[in-house]
């Protein structure tokens, strides 16, 4: 914002004038028009339009002359594989367009591929984005898969992923998958996650994240109930359900308590949550917002906070 502040005065008129486009122009049409057909009436106030007419159109040979110096320069970051190459540790096929962070072609940051092809056992089309770390990874890429595949013994589902432009499925150097989206149903972790399930790899220190579709949900045993569709669910590696997340708050019913999905946490035989509504707990009715606690082993029910 410093830098924006100290800019000359004529920078700006010339930055908003070629913003508002659709007003400066016709208005240097009309005032040429004026300045032509008039000349000979106007007197001194013809220059005036004139210079008006030149200060309006000014900045658009400047502007198109920086589009055009923008667009060589960025092609000097762009690569053509006239030939297979290995590009970051991934081998890929004559006629990738390779985009790298700077000119000297260090720094790869996407990959282009011309066709379907198979990348350390996965048939990848479309673009390649690197992710960088991901969890214990380092050099994890993202790709759309061309096909469904069973991939790390995951039905992985061809496509791009939802939520983000970097591709459908993680992969890092070793042909491991980080993330893909089921394809079909598969059983992980103790659940049977229905496809459209997103699936998040984790570890000893960093629990599983499984997305489920905004169409069905997943019955989760050690809860005896069933999570709703469009919820996070963070499974340990041992099994164990750690917390349920949702940015909507889906309902979820709890030995007959409704919490809200969106601050479900479950230690040892406690889940701690909000109440998705109003709830009776020892003969007073509490509002939704409260959280409470319920040991899963007895089924009490305790207001642990408001």
């Amino acid at each position: 914002m410093g830098l924006a502040m100290r800019l000359p005065l004529w920078f700006w008129l010339a930055y908003a004038d070629v913003t508002f486009w659709f007003v400066t122009i016709p208005a240097a049409i009309t005032l040429a028009f004026a300045a032509w057909y008039g000349a000979s009436w106007l007197g001194g106030l013809l220059w005036i339009l004139i210079a008006a007419v030149v200060l309006l159109t000014l900045p658009y040979p400047a502007a198109a002359a920086l589009a055009i110096f923008q667009r060589i320069d960025a092609t000097r970051h762009w690569r053509t594989l006239d030939a297979a190459e290995t590009i970051a540790g991934l081998l890929v096929p004559a006629g990738s367009k390779v985009r790298f962070a700077d000119k000297e072609h260090s720094i790869p940051v996407s990959i282009e591929l011309p066709r379907v092809t198979e990348i350390r056992g996965l048939r990848l089309t479309g673009g390649l984005r690197p992710w960088g770390r991901w969890a214990d990874a380092d050099k994890v890429w993202g790709g759309i898969l061309a096909v469904d595949q069973r991939l790390d013994g995951l039905p992985c589902r061809a496509g791009p992923y939802a939520f983000d432009k970097f591709g459908g499925i993680l992969f890092d150097e070793a042909g491991a998958i980080h993330r893909c989206t089921l394809a079909t149903e598969h059983e992980l972790l103790g659940l049977k996650l229905p496809p459209g399930t997103t699936i998040s790899r984790g570890n000893e220190r960093r629990p599983w994240s499984l997305l489920l579709p905004a169409n069905a949900g997943v019955y989760i045993p050690a809860l005896a109930t069933t999570a709703p569709p469009g919820v996070t669910l963070s499974i340990a590696n041992d099994g164990r359900l750690v917390s349920i997340g949702s940015g909507h708050g889906q309902t979820i019913v709890v030995r007959g308590v409704p919490l809200s999905s969106k601050t479900l946490k479950l230690q040892g035989e406690i889940v701690a949550s909000e109440l998705a509504g109003p709830f009776a707990i020892a003969g007073e009715t509490r509002p939704a917002g409260t959280v409470v606690a319920i040991n899963l082993t007895t089924g009490n029910l305790a207001v642990t906070g408001k």
